[in-house]
């Protein structure tokens, strides 16, 4: 029940935000755009060797709309050379429906993502041998944002930002200080904000960096914390 309640809720609030004309990743003409390190983590050493990678590609539908694809790889080997029971590799693929509307002030903008990742075990073996539970995650992610445009030149533009999230998953994580996108259990919600800054080189290529803090709320586990989310994105 809780579950379907959550869908629903999503659901409306990814739809509240009306069709007008608007840019969705920061050019409204239809195209790609690559967040360039949406997922990137390596650790090397005796006691834990992890590596984290995960690429992501999007494109821009129309003017509105656009859908971004987010596949990383999680390699851990924790433990001496006589204890490799905790050895994991995995990927974890996301699908981001993002929605864009700025129809009550053009240099204002109302960014909305729905997102939704599972995660997929390549090899687990030494965690059902200690009969743990065996690495796994899916989850679903609802998030709105108001962006102020802030011309600082021709060329270089402020995209000051905050809004709030909400979602579910659930989350067993593998024995590595990575951890999956997305990676949470129970229900989750909080306030989000951010600072873009966006080059615009030519008509045709931008550049945006685009750090954001979350500050996370589960409610399922009453935890809180605060994490902070740095991407670098080219768009085409």
């Amino acid at each position: 029940m809780k579950t379907k309640s959550l869908i629903l809720f999503l659901c409306l609030s990814f739809s509240l935000t009306s069709v007008s004309w608007s840019q969705t990743t920061y050019k409204s003409d239809p195209g790609y755009f690559t967040p360039v390190v949406k997922s990137f983590y390596l650790q090397g050493g005796s006691f834990e060797n992890t590596q984290l990678i995960g690429p992501a590609i999007g494109y821009r539908i129309n003017e509105n709309h656009d859908l971004t694809l987010h596949a990383e790889y999680l390699s851990s080997d924790l433990g001496s050379e006589d204890d490799d029971t905790h050895n994991y590799s995995g990927l974890n693929v996301g699908f981001i429906l993002g929605h864009s509307s700025a129809d009550f002030a053009k240099s204002w903008l109302i960014r909305s993502e729905l997102s939704v990742y599972k995660s997929f075990n390549f090899d687990a073996s030494g965690y059902s041998s200690l009969n743990l539970d065996k690495p796994n995650l899916f989850s679903g992610q609802g998030s709105s944002a108001i962006y102020i445009r802030v011309p600082v030149s021709t060329s270089i533009s402020l995209l000051p930002n905050a809004g709030g999230f909400l979602g579910y998953g659930d989350y067993s994580p593998a024995y590595a200080l990575a951890h999956f996108r997305q990676g949470f259990d129970g229900f989750q919600l909080g306030p989000q904000l951010g600072l873009d800054l966006l080059f615009k080189f030519s008509r045709d290529f931008y550049l945006a960096l685009k750090p954001q803090y979350h500050i996370q709320y589960n409610l399922t586990h009453d935890t809180s914390g605060g994490t902070l989310f740095f991407n670098t994105q080219f768009n085409f």
